[in-house]
């Protein structure tokens, strides 16, 4: 009997290793397991520099016991609720400012029949390309009490004392920040009210209830998931953003965490304060990391919430009728305020020799010196490295993002899902936060991770921060993509690598090459990680901006400012262009 037995598992082990083993979905786990020990390194990494450094005393590298003392010393001073407070309330301000123009928009430009909205749309995509702190810098030549335009300009005509207006507070710069908050804002709703069933509100215009009723009662009631979801988002970011509280909230010394954590490692004088920025670090850390939690959630409960009754859905335009001149004032008043009159001052600024009202007088004294001196400021190695970002960071997050896609989306590997969630991990960790990892890893460990004062540390940062977003985009455009085409590639015999490049690739093509486009111009515009790991060898165009904004050179950042707009513009432009052509024959062949 035991013999039989033995005999019996005998058999039984053979025949069950003598199978062919699946080597493809072996070396799919094997690949995807790697891209997810890569992840965890690149985005981990400067998260736990950050918890390293706030348990530690003195400068990177030296050493030294772990302690909580940096912890006591923050959280001990009462300054520090008073900081946390400025940040919630900015951080609010700039959400319900955004709100406030990106609903209405989006419900006029996908619901209405408002006229010139192919025209409404490609503005608002510009407004995503003009830098947050050109903008602000523009809003401060405009407003400021001591240089503003417009004060001077009231002033002069009323006979005023003083400035009547002034930036330089929190309202001041939740305006600022939520303007520029409010075309992301309107892209991530404009699908839901695109995607409404009109029969809701003709329902309620034929009982006589009026559009402006209707949008409140039906619309947004109908979209508060979406609204909710945007409003959780927008504000995650509003805690982390560093442009407009630096150069407004500084010098009025009000205080938010992202400008403390950057003057902690950037001091004007004195050492660096790593150990401190940790501790503050934290606060954002822990925020942003449950804020996006929410985030995910709140998108989860919207996909319960139905806007389209599926048979007979026709999606039809509301007519404004007598409202249409009211809609069309409305986009126009956010459009100045997002693109015309801070691009009009930065370019008055940038032909006057010093900050003058116009007039006849400063007519005449109009010159293109701005213009033609930047390569004695700035020289040519900003114009490099900003080059070398444009180009390096899209290519390397992109390759990444189609990875970790392709690995989520297309195949079955049990943990494809931490591999999702990992890869959108970025976006809760705060942009300063990431920066201050990578420097404080490239000072204390130099030996192992050499990059600190060249261009690739800001280029990792960079590619980070942003693979969250490159993977979101991919994701949605592989999942569109049916699984037959793949299989019917593998029964021709081509490996997986061979149906990756041949066909889901060509297929998703557009999709990453749009991606590319505006991860390249993120990291043109992109100030706050260069600002933090700058130095002499990674100055980039933005950093010289910053620069000659400190050092009160007004006509000269001006001119510059004019320069990285007009250039990200020709750029987007002229790549639409060619793709809208390549469409275009592909379609008539």
């Amino acid at each position: 009997m035991k013999t039989a037995a033995a005999r019996t598992i005998g058999l039984d082990l053979f025949s069950r290793f003598s199978k062919p083993f699946d080597f493809s979905q072996y070396g799919v786990s094997l690949f995807t397991g790697g891209l997810l020990a890569l992840l965890l390194l690149i985005v981990g990494v400067p998260v736990a520099m950050v918890v390293l450094m706030s348990l530690r005393t003195g400068f990177p590298g030296e050493g030294g016991p772990l302690t909580l003392q940096n912890f006591v010393d923050v959280y001990a001073d009462t300054a520090t609720y008073e900081i946390v407070g400025n940040t919630l309330l900015f951080a609010l301000g700039s959400v319900w400012v955004a709100l406030f123009f990106a609903v209405p928009l989006s419900w006029l430009l996908m619901r209405t029949d408002i006229p010139f909205k192919k025209t409404f749309y490609v503005l608002l995509t510009v407004g995503i390309l003009i830098p947050v702190f050109l903008r602000t810098i523009a809003w401060i030549l405009l407003l400021s009490p001591r240089i503003g335009l417009l004060n001077k300009w009231l002033m002069a005509v009323f006979d005023l004392a003083g400035p009547p207006l002034s930036l330089y507070n929190i309202a001041g710069m939740a305006f600022i920040q939520g303007i520029s908050f409010v075309p992301g804002a309107f892209f991530m709703l404009s699908a839901a009210y695109r995607a409404m069933d009109p029969s809701l509100e003709e329902a309620a215009y034929t009982a006589g209830v009026g559009k402006l009723t209707t949008f409140l009662r039906i619309n947004i009631p109908l979209t508060l998931p979406a609204i909710a979801a945007v409003m959780v988002y927008l504000f995650m970011t509003g805690i982390a953003v560093f442009e407009v509280p630096a150069i407004v909230g500084l010098p009025a010394r009000i205080l938010v965490l992202s400008a403390l954590i950057y003057t902690a490692t950037s001091p004007p004088t004195g050492l660096p304060e790593y150990g401190i920025a940790g501790a503050y670090g934290g606060i954002m850390l822990a925020a942003g990391l449950a804020l996006a939690y929410f985030y995910v959630r709140l998108m989860k409960q919207g996909k319960k919430f139905t806007v389209i009754t599926g048979r007979g859905y026709r999606p039809r335009e509301i007519s404004l009728g007598r409202w249409k001149w009211a809609a069309i004032a409305f986009v126009l008043l956010y459009l100045s305020i997002e693109v015309f009159i801070p691009f009009l001052v930065l370019l008055w600024t940038s032909f006057t020799p010093y900050l003058r009202l116009p007039s006849a007088d400063a007519l005449k004294t109009l010159t293109l010196k701005n213009y033609l001196t930047i390569p004695d400021y700035a020289g040519a190695r900003p114009f490099i490295n900003t080059f070398i970002l444009m180009v390096g960071v899209p290519t390397v997050a992109m390759f990444l993002s189609v990875l970790v896609s392709w690995a989520v989306v297309r195949t079955q590997v049990s943990f494809r899902g931490i591999l999702d969630t990992v890869a959108f991990l970025p976006h809760a960790i705060p942009s300063i936060l990431i920066a201050v990892g990578m420097a404080y890893l490239s000072l204390a460990y130099r030996e192992y991770f050499p990059l600190y004062g060249t261009i690739f540390i800001i280029m990792l940062a960079h590619v980070v921060s942003w693979i969250a977003y490159g993977t979101r985009t991919t994701n949605s455009v592989m999942i569109q993509i049916h699984r037959e085409l793949e299989e019917a590639g593998k029964v021709a015999g081509a490996s997986t690598p061979r149906v990756l490049w041949k066909i889901i690739l060509p297929l998703i093509a557009a999709g990453i090459v749009n991606s590319w486009i505006w991860i390249g111009m993120l990291s043109y515009r992109e100030v706050t990680m260069a600002l933090t790991l700058y130095t002499r060898n990674n100055v980039v165009i933005s950093t010289v901006v910053w620069q000659f904004w400190g050092s009160g050179w007004i006509p000269q950042v001006a001119a510059l400012g004019v320069i990285l707009i007009l250039f990200a513009l020709i750029v987007v432009g002229t790549v639409r262009l060619a793709l809208a052509r390549v469409g275009e024959v592909g379609s008539a062949t």
